[in-house]
């Protein structure tokens, strides 16, 4: 995702972490010059299942509802 929305960029990114049994997307939002984590979306192989974590920002829910699909698409799981 590299998408505009207001006044926020939103992209997004592949993580991952085999030790841990995850792998996601990671959500940053930038605004006036200044980049941070906003959300993250992660598919546990231990829970088989996506889950998502929200970093003490707002981010609009038209935004994660695209993370939540960009996610479906690249992740695939068994």
């Amino acid at each position: 995702m590299n998408r505009q929305f207001g006044i926020s960029l939103f992209t997004s990114s592949l993580i991952s972490n085999a030790d841990e049994g995850y792998i996601g997307l990671e959500l940053t939002k930038t605004e006036r010059a200044e980049s941070k984590p906003a959300a993250r979306i992660l598919f546990w192989d231990a829970c088989g299942q996506f889950v998502l974590e929200t970093l003490g920002t707002d981010v609009p829910l038209e935004i994660i509802e695209d993370l939540i699909a960009e996610a479906k698409s690249k992740i695939k799981v068994r």
